[in-house]
């Protein structure tokens, strides 16, 4: 028979030693931890950087182009005036010279008053400006037929890219005309042809009258003519308050989210002219940048001129807020006037885009 005899010295681990070694454990996990931690809090914070300066980015180039764009009427001449068919007051609200506008809200009122198409806009922040560039943002369409007469109906190739209810500005370059397109019907078999088919005193504004002005000819083109409304409401995707655009009488589009904030200033040169009006602009400089309640229509300053057709540039202020919590605790800070004090990262972003088509 055999026996096995244990040694004296092999032994397990002492409760001492094992509270050591799980201590020691649990300061390594701790450490390994913390370094997870700091490495998520790091990357969302490069996250929600990134995420701000996107915003910025697309912001900065839809407003800037917008707003060199405005008051582009393809060839036409700026100085013609176009004949416009729309009933009024829509003839002059959605009028060539309506190149730029906004509005302030100062004592529990707009300033200068929101009209228009701006009053079927609900959720306007206050505390935010407004902005309206008016002109024509995109490529035309040339006609495939000549009309008939001057009330006759206008005839594309298809398809077009108008849609029922747009504003439309057709110009030869050399005359022009602004009307409200009310249906698209496509005739013909080859080549297809869109009709677009303008009624007198259907729909919203309506047209007062067909007649155009002119018999336009193949030479002539059509485009969408658009006043495009700026401006801060709730989002509709977050908690955050965003950018929106309306155009004409098309649904509010929601660009971004995270705009907390829209100052607008506008550059106007108030040099005095030979002529009080929209075909004077003085020596097309900037002297001064001023908020919409300061302008008004085209009133003399002595020595200077300010109003609506003197305004050459804009300058544009804003201040974004990130999508999510940053900070661990409430961070205050004061931006533009206004006191921020919460765990969340705001940018301020600030630019000057000049007006291609006003001035010399």
């Amino acid at each position: 028979m055999t026996v096995v005899k244990l040694q004296n010295n092999v032994r397990g681990y002492s409760l001492i030693e094992l509270l050591i070694s799980m201590a020691i454990g649990l300061f390594i996990l701790a450490g390994v931890v913390t370094v997870m931690l700091d490495g998520k809090r790091n990357f969302n914070h490069q996250d929600e950087i990134s995420y701000l300066q996107e915003n910025a980015r697309f912001i900065k180039d839809t407003l800037s182009r917008d707003i060199k764009m405005a008051g582009y009427a393809g060839c036409g001449i700026l100085e013609a005036t176009p004949v416009n068919t729309l009933n009024p007051p829509a003839d002059t609200e959605y009028a060539l010279g309506e190149v730029a506008g906004g509005s302030e809200y100062v004592s529990g009122a707009w300033v200068p008053v929101l009209a228009g198409e701006w009053t079927s806009i609900t959720g306007i922040d206050t505390g935010s400006d407004t902005l309206s560039l008016g002109g024509i943002f995109g490529a035309g369409a040339r006609l495939a037929k000549a009309m008939p007469n001057t009330s006759g109906v206008l005839k594309v190739i298809t398809p077009t890219f108008l849609e029922d209810g747009d504003i439309m500005f057709i110009s030869d370059c050399k005359d022009s005309a602004i009307a409200q397109l009310h249906n698209v019907t496509t005739t013909g078999s080859s080549p297809k042809n869109d009709s677009l088919v303008r009624n007198q005193g259907a729909g919203t504004p309506g047209n007062s009258t067909k007649n155009l002005g002119k018999q336009f000819g193949t030479d002539a083109e059509v485009f969408l003519f658009e006043i495009r409304r700026y401006y801060i409401a709730d989002s509709g995707i977050g908690d955050a308050s965003a950018l929106w655009r309306k155009s004409n009488l098309r649904a509010a589009d929601e660009l971004v989210s995270g705009v907390e904030s829209l100052q607008i200033e506008f550059g106007i040169d108030t040099s005095v002219g030979t002529v009080v009006g929209p075909a004077t602009y003085g020596d097309g400089v900037v002297n001064r940048y001023v908020g919409a309640r300061d302008i008004t229509l085209d009133v003399a300053v002595t020595p200077a001129w300010i109003g609506w057709d003197r305004v050459l540039s804009v300058r544009v202020n804003l201040i974004l807020r990130s999508a999510g919590p940053v900070y661990l605790s409430d961070m205050a800070v004061t931006l533009n006037g206004t006191n921020y004090n919460d765990r969340y990262l705001r940018q301020r972003v600030s630019f000057v885009a000049r007006m291609r088509n006003r001035g010399v």
